[in-house]
């Protein structure tokens, strides 16, 4: 494992997080010399795994290189498929293994021909954003007999003359947080919430106290916050003990 990052989704005024693992290796497979293959995979968490937080082939993006053969196989084997659709996981998982494979320097190696998912395909709004997702990161798309290319595939291949041909546009770069950053900026929200938390409640036993006059006049100058009861919760173990009162306000 080389790096665990995050994704993130705004869904309406909730934040989904997905988190996502990058994996790394060099090796030799049988006979061949040490090295020859280079290997590195993104791949994000999967609601339907089994057994495991990942799924077997689905919500990832690898990458394999043959030095002997100056020649890439972008996977897994078979169909990118994402079990969300429309999120921009795809993108964020793509735009990660080609920023990496850009990084080592084999503009001239070829890309081995990949296979369309069948599954993104199933209406035509979803074809042309499925083929449009390959074309922006600058591969060629075509139908296996070779009698269709660009967005009229529907089944075929992805596919690009060589490394350097591929590119990774801007709207989709740095998609993927470093999990340490996240989570120092998850810290700031906690702490900032737990303030505002602290600053409503002692507005809202301000304003309890009020009369129904006092409130009505409040209402008419525009008091931004509605009245509410949270001071009177049980205080949660986070949360900051709450000031007594003055001894002046006390003996009233």
């Amino acid at each position: 494992m080389k790096h665990l990052l995050v994704f993130e989704h705004q869904i309406g005024n909730r934040r989904d997080v997905t988190p996502v693992v990058t994996e790394y290796t060099r090796a030799a497979v049988g006979s061949a010399p040490e090295g020859q293959y280079e290997f590195f995979r993104a791949r994000a968490v999967h609601s339907s795994a089994m057994g495991s937080s990942f799924h077997g082939w689905h919500n990832q993006v690898s990458i394999t290189i043959c030095h002997l053969t100056k020649q890439v196989k972008i996977g897994p084997t078979g169909q990118l498929i994402m079990s969300h659709r429309g999120r921009g996981l795809g993108p964020a998982l793509m735009a990660c293994v080609i920023t990496w494979l850009k990084e080592r320097g084999v503009p001239e190696y070829t890309i081995a021909p990949g296979f369309l998912s069948s599954v993104d395909a199933s209406s035509d709004a979803a074809r042309e954003q499925r083929n449009r997702f390959y074309m922006a990161f600058g591969f060629v798309l075509s139908k296996y007999d070779g009698t269709q290319t660009g967005l009229d595939v529907v089944e075929g291949s992805f596919t690009a003359e060589n490394v350097g041909a591929l590119t990774v546009p801007d709207r989709y770069q740095d998609r993927l947080k470093p999990w340490f950053d996240f989570e120092d900026e998850l810290k700031d929200e906690r702490e900032s919430g737990v303030r505002c938390l602290a600053e409503l409640k002692a507005m809202d036993q301000w304003t309890h106290n009020k009369s129904s006059f006092g409130r009505w006049l409040l209402r008419i100058m525009g008091w931004p916050v509605g009245f509410a009861t949270r001071h009177l919760h049980k205080r949660k173990p986070w949360e900051p003990e709450q000031p007594g009162p003055r001894k002046s306000q006390a003996g009233r």
